[in-house]
């Protein structure tokens, strides 16, 4: 009888939905959206990719990632494409989209930036346990 697969659930904050708006109407980056797609069908299987930024085990265990991703628009590669920063949370099988950037437009992300969210995320998940 073969295993069941753990699917993750993908969700997506504000901020990373006008990201990818602004990518596609401002900067004309059509291939976003369906490299996207691609990426998530594989996440949600479970195969997640990228740099591991933090990890935390408590309150909320959680690990947060950062993957390079190459911009085809471009043709620059990944070293300039987009950078994806993502949390995962593997015990309840979530995973939230926090920001996307272009590395030509954005060097990198401050670490407070991506606290602010990690610690939102976690605060709206230890009230959605209660």
């Amino acid at each position: 009888m073969p295993s069941e697969i753990e699917v993750y659930e993908i969700r997506y904050t504000e901020g990373y939905n006008k990201d990818i708006k602004r990518f596609v109407k401002k900067k004309r980056f059509m291939s976003l959206p369906a490299q996207m797609q691609e990426l998530e069908a594989e996440m949600e299987k479970g195969n997640l990719s990228g740099d591991i930024l933090t990890r935390s085990d408590s309150p909320v265990p959680y690990d947060v990632y950062k993957k390079r991703l190459p911009n085809p628009d471009t043709n620059v590669g990944q070293s300039n494409g987009y950078r994806l920063i993502y949390f995962a949370r593997h015990d309840n099988k979530i995973i939230v989209f926090i920001t996307i950037y272009y590395k030509k437009e954005q060097e990198t992300i401050s670490d407070s930036y991506i606290q602010g969210w990690i610690d939102a995320l976690a605060q709206k998940e230890l009230a959605e346990e209660e």
